[in-house]
């Protein structure tokens, strides 16, 4: 026992040199501690939200996430800390590409990027029994999250997806153009082209996903078919998740009504995708095994691996790819039509026998780089890092504000405009993107945590904007679009969206 005791003391003795060593050296290198960092003042478990009441506090309601970096930026300047609320994570907005790309690049082989806490106790705790385990790219971290993306990787990054899949995304987005030549009058377009732009993500994605078609862009659809339930619940996802996980909330220490009302809608979802997902082994049942290899969907090629790995991935499919896509296709519309110079070009590009289509790709990387899903990366510290002289622990949430970053004329010339030739021009020309710091515009993410649908989604948007392109002169007779944040962006209505058939 006293040999035991001796251990302990003589620990907490080191433990106690270490930080003093560790003060000593702070002051002696000039390193600041992490509550010297910049930032608003917080209130004991309830953090900085005093600060966001409208009308009372120093910041308000932002519209978007982007105006909130714009004002903590003038305030604080290139390093800004929000203490967390109710027991989340401290987070630290690095507005210097160099310090989040030090923080990113020196991080662990399997780096930290927390999802959804509502989400992950869904899957982990409430539904551990579903889930099994395999909790999918969204949720998983560290080894689990490895051994699902090196399950995963070999059906969706192989180029020969892409082309597999051409002839029947390009009828889908056929079907998409008849479909708005029909609405393109009707004043239903204005309020819910966001619905309309999700139905044909979500029939593109189950293309590519599950191997067949969904019926989303039927005219008479229901609100009890299928695919209108996981559009809703999609999107009841996205508010319920921001009412918890952005403002404050008590579900961590008891069951809210919004809690409960999310865990129903978590519950819908699996189920509605998990009817689709049976169907589709179904149909892999039934054609057999000689399929060759190359015509196979992505829950067909994942069958073959691992049963749990290929309903996790065609459920995260389903839902991850419905409105992130269809916000992205509609930004790059709205880039086109209020850019009519642009908009000629690029369909000239199309109608021509040039088949590389590099100006449309350039469109795609320019309005990513103004109109990003998601306005900032993330991760969270596995270790200590010293970034523009202060300490930051282990366990913090780092922010890169990219969206932001992306339109600062410091880094693109003319950075607030519309301009695709800077994707094209040479090194000398001054809009040249490569003058730019590479981690400003990451659009997809970065390094082993990017975003594994990126070939897909690109694919899925170019193959509609050619056809829609080709067969409407797109403009915008509105005042400006804006852009508000509730989890991800999107554009606020009406849209002012005309289509007029060529």
């Amino acid at each position: 026992m006293c040999e035991i005791l001796l251990k302990r003391c003589f620990f907490l003795s080191s433990i106690s040199k270490q930080i003093n060593l560790f003060r000593y050296s702070t002051v002696a290198n000039n390193i600041k501690t992490f509550e010297c960092i910049p930032g608003l003042s917080s209130l004991p478990l309830l953090g900085p939200i005093h600060h966001f009441i409208p009308g009372i506090g120093s910041i308000g309601n932002p519209a978007n996430f982007y105006n909130l970096l714009s004002i903590l930026y003038e305030k604080f300047g290139n390093i800004v800390k929000l203490d967390g609320v109710f027991a989340r994570a401290s987070m630290v907005i690095l507005y210097e590409p160099e310090h989040f790309d030090q923080v990113y690049r020196s991080e662990e082989t399997l780096p930290s990027r927390p999802g959804f806490d509502t989400q992950i106790y869904y899957r982990t705790v409430l539904r551990k029994s579903t889930y099994d385990g395999v909790y999918g790219l969204t949720t998983a971290e560290g080894a689990q999250w490895r051994d699902f993306r090196t399950k995963v990787n070999p059906a969706l990054l192989k180029p020969k997806l892409v082309k597999l899949y051409m002839p029947t995304l390009e009828k889908i987005a056929e079907d998409m153009v008849a479909r708005l030549n029909k609405l393109k009058n009707d004043p239903y377009l204005q309020q819910n082209l966001d619905l309309e732009m999700t139905k044909w993500s979500l029939e593109s994605v189950g293309v590519i996903a599950l191997g067949t078609r969904l019926g989303c862009l039927k005219d008479s659809l229901s609100d009890e078919h299928p695919a209108r339930i996981l559009i809703k619940c999609a999107r009841d996802m996205i508010d319920l998740s921001y009412k918890l996980e952005n403002r404050p909330s008590l579900w961590r220490y008891f069951p809210t009504r919004n809690f409960k009302n999310l865990v129903k809608t978590f519950d819908k979802q699996w189920d509605t995708s998990l009817k689709f997902i049976e169907e589709a082994k179904q149909k892999t049942k039934d054609r057999g095994h000689d399929v060759p290899e190359e015509d196979k969907s992505v829950v067909e090629k994942l069958l073959a691996i691992d049963q749990k790995v290929a309903v996790a991935m065609a459920n995260e499919m389903l839902l991850a790819g419905i409105d992130t896509v269809a916000f992205t296709a509609t930004c790059l519309l709205y880039n086109l039509a209020t850019n009519p110079h642009v908009q000629d070009k690029l369909r000239e590009e199309i109608q021509s026998s040039e088949q590389s289509y590099r100006y449309l790709r350039a469109c795609l990387k320019e309005s990513l780089r103004l109109f990003a899903v998601i306005p900032a990366n993330l991760r969270r510290t596995t270790k200590e890092h010293v970034v523009g002289g202060y300490h930051i622990p282990k366990g913090i949430d780092v922010i890169a504000p990219n969206e932001f970053l992306s339109r600062m004329d410091k880094y693109y010339p003319q950075a607030k405009e519309f301009i695709p030739e800077r994707w094209l021009v040479q090194k000398s020309d001054p809009l040249y993107y490569g003058n730019c710091h590479p981690m400003v515009t990451l659009p997809f993410g970065f390094g082993v945590r990017s975003c594994i649908g990126r070939r897909i989604a690109e694919l899925e948007i170019e193959v509609l904007v050619k056809k829609l392109i080709s067969n409407f002169n797109v403009s915008w007779d509105g005042p400006p679009a804006q852009v508000v944040t509730r989890v991800m962006n999107s554009i606020k209505k009406p849209y002012h969206f005309k289509f007029q058939a060529i």
